[in-house]
Parts: C-alpha cells; sequence; structure tokens
C-alpha cells in the first residue's frame, strides 16, 4: 500500500476527526439506549493548502489519479507527533508473531493483548509497511486475540479519497477551497 506523497508539500493545516459507529435508540420515557459498535476509531482527515506550485499541484493530483479516485486506500501520517492511546493493531491467528503498528518513529509504546499490557515484545522503529514501526510477539498471540496498543510519535491512517470523480480543475480549488478530504478506513 503507498503512503501520501512525502514530495508533497506541507500542508497549511489539517483537522483529524475520529469517527465512532454509535447505534443510539430513544426510549418513549426520553432515555438513551447506547450500543457501541466499533472498538476503535477510524481517523477522517482535511487537508487544506494556501499556496503551492505547479509542481506541487500536480504531485497531488498524480498520486489522486494513480489511486484511481476514491477505489485505492493509502496511509496519511499525522504531520506532528501526538500522544496515541488504545490504538487497533491486529488480530492474532496462533502463528504470526510480527505486526505493524498504526505509527512511525515512536516511542513510549505500550502493547496490549486482549486489553492487558505485555513487555514480551521487541519494537522495531521503521521495520514496517511504509515505514511505520513494528511489533514482534516472544509467543504469537493467540487465534482472536485482539493487539492494541499506545505510544506517542506520528499517527498512521489507513484512508482513501473522499471524492471518486473530480477534473483537475476542480481538484485544483477543493485544495485551495475546502481542502482535500480523506476518509479514513479500519484495519
Amino acid at each position: 500500500m503507498s503512503a501520501f506523497p512525502t514530495t508533497a508539500p506541507t500542508q497549511d493545516g489539517y483537522e483529524l476527526t475520529p469517527e465512532w459507529k454509535t447505534i443510539l435508540r430513544e426510549m418513549d420515557s426520553g432515555a438513551e439506549q447506547r450500543r457501541q459498535k466499533w472498538t476503535f476509531p477510524k481517523f477522517n482527515v482535511s487537508l487544506t493548502f494556501n499556496i503551492l506550485t505547479q509542481t506541487e499541484i500536480d504531485t497531488l493530483w498524480n498520486f489522486y489519479m494513480a489511486r484511481h479516485g476514491a477505489a485505492e486506500a493509502f496511509y496519511f501520517y499525522t504531520i506532528e507527533t501526538g500522544d496515541w492511546d488504545g490504538l487497533y493493531v491486529g488480530v492474532g491467528d496462533g502463528v504470526t508473531k510480527t505486526f505493524d503498528i498504526p505509527g512511525k518513529s515512536t516511542s513510549a509504546q505500550t502493547i496490549y493483548v486482549d486489553g492487558i499490557s505485555t513487555s514480551a515484545v521487541t519494537i522495531l522503529t521503521g521495520g514496517g509497511s511504509e515505514s511505520s514501526d513494528r511489533v514482534t510477539f516472544t509467543t504469537e498471540p493467540a487465534a482472536g486475540a485482539i493487539l492494541s496498543c499506545d505510544f506517542t510519535g506520528y499517527l498512521r491512517i489507513r484512508c482513501r479519497f473522499e471524492e471518486d470523480k473530480m477534473s483537475k480543475r476542480v481538484f485544483t480549488d477543493t485544495i485551495f477551497r475546502t481542502g482535500l478530504k480523506l476518509k479514513g478506513l479500519h484495519g
């Protein structure tokens, strides 16, 4: 899977919005019942640019075209480091020991198996897909075990372009007026 181009210009701003899935049911009495459907959020991103050269616009346009609009997923890394808690890493299968962490240049990592922290791991900085950090367990996690983590670093977001149909003119106008919208994906 590709990553958002590092040759693209630095964004003038971006907004990161976590998205949860909750079923809400209101009772006749006015009380509510809530049921959480997702344990981990998806992150949507809106990128804004103020000034770009034609080469920078072309870099972004070519990346959009290579992804076939909204068809192909890619990774986006946050612009600054942060403290990230309760992020999805994967599901154990009883065989696999190595998993990508959803971040790069991480520190202060805490890895969890079914919500219980474990120190029986080794962290490899930059060893994963698209330069993400990677965790290797001493013993492979059991089949069905939910793996999650906390860390400080750059968050890696699996996403796609929100828009599937744009001319180059509309694409360029969107960059400056409303910003590029990236739809977060699970996994």
